[in-house]
């Protein structure tokens, strides 16, 4: 709430020493024009007899009531406002202040015209008491600024984590559309997850525009805490890239992709292989989804990669040693960054994917290949 936030802000500053109910009571006084001869009455919103101390501690923490607030905007008054705060005894010093401390709400404040800053401040958080819609038009607005800047520092990686795809769960809308001229032009929000941190990279996330809307005015907990985990597996993921691209996987792979597309029904039938040691490699409490994946794929396939791995080795158009190397240096740098071993499968499958520009589920079945073969996980009871 706007009109909180800045009382907040600038309670250290005015009658710091003042206990709460005090300095509501003189911020009430200051912000309206209260005829002498209702002082201390009923229509003196500040007295006693309209709020007692205890009301006034519930408005300072949650905002005044909205009897409150209509009581006050009726009798508002800027000059007398800003001929408070700008007291012969107040400070340049204290002035200062109170601009540094409301620049998060309000542009361009100085010990100058903070009177006046501040006055149009409190007016307008009383304003959204009173007609709570104006709150989500400023929200709107001030999300919207904050996306746009969001934008320009980091909107094409935000767009390739989350590979053009609204990052909010449950959603899937494309954050790129087409212009009239077949250009793709980019169509997404930015959004701070965590509004209580700084937007930093770790913070943000592209999002579609239906989504941000939602977000940005209303958000529990729990939907903060899912769309964190899924920035962290996006992080993650683009940590997992940038690794693997630091070591080249032999063109030699893609052969053995192919191979496995080309492979006709039946041709599997005599070559079934027993998996061994792969509870010892994937912890079955933890991924036994991905664990059931290997054991099926190893059972199926392991025979065929390897003897395709053999033949093209001596036609000199597979250099095996050179890519079990090259996939253990893989597996080891995304075990360094503390990746799960889903995270590993996952980014590995990806980066062969990247490389043959074949169907991810081929990629699937040759990293299969690699955990029965030693190159992928360690030994877990080692």
């Amino acid at each position: 709430m706007l009109f909180t936030e800045v009382i907040h802000a600038i309670h250290p500053h005015l009658m710091k020493d003042a206990d709460v109910p005090t300095f509501m009571r003189n911020l009430i006084q200051m912000l309206c024009d209260i005829p002498e001869d209702e002082w201390y009455t009923k229509r003196d919103p500040s007295s006693e007899e309209s709020y007692k101390d205890g009301s006034l501690r519930k408005f300072y923490t949650k905002g005044p009531s909205k009897k409150l607030a209509k009581k006050i905007l009726a009798r508002l008054t800027r000059d007398n406002f800003s001929e408070s705060i700008h007291a012969p005894d107040r400070s340049d010093v204290v002035l200062e202040s109170l601009a540094k401390d409301i620049s998060p709400f309000t542009n361009d404040a100085t010990k100058d015209n903070v009177g006046a800053k501040l006055f149009d401040l409190l007016k307008d958080g009383l304003d959204e008491i009173v007609d709570p819609a104006l709150a989500n038009t400023r929200l709107e607005l001030e999300a919207q600024q904050k996306s746009n800047q969001l934008k320009g520092n980091y909107g094409s990686g935000l767009l390739d984590d989350c590979n053009n795809t609204c990052s909010m769960p449950g959603c899937s809308h494309h954050l790129q559309k087409l212009a009239d001229d077949g250009r793709s032009v980019p169509d997404y929000e930015v959004i701070v997850i965590n509004d209580k941190k700084s937007s930093s990279f770790s913070n943000v996330c592209a999002v579609c525009h239906d989504c941000f809307k939602k977000y940005i005015l209303k958000h529990t907990a729990k939907e903060r805490k899912e769309l964190e985990l899924i920035k962290k597996l996006q992080v993650d993921t683009r940590t997992a890239r940038k690794t693997m691209s630091e070591v080249q996987i032999d063109k030699g792979i893609t052969q053995v992709v192919e191979s496995l597309m080309n492979l006709k029904p039946g041709a599997l039938s005599s070559l079934n292989y027993d998996p061994t040691f792969i509870a010892n490699k994937i912890d079955e409490n933890e991924n036994w989804l991905l664990a059931e994946t290997v054991k099926n794929y190893v059972t199926k396939y392991f025979f065929f990669i390897n003897q395709t791995m053999q033949n093209l080795s001596r036609q000199n158009q597979y250099p095996d040693e050179l890519i079990r190397a090259e996939i253990k240096t893989i597996y080891r740098r995304l075990e360094n960054k503390e990746l799960s071993q889903m995270e590993i499968y996952d980014n590995i499958s990806k980066q062969i994917h990247r490389l043959t520009k074949q169907h991810l589920i081929y990629c699937n079945i040759v990293v299969c290949y690699f955990i029965q073969s030693c190159e992928v996980f360690h030994d877990l009871t080692k």
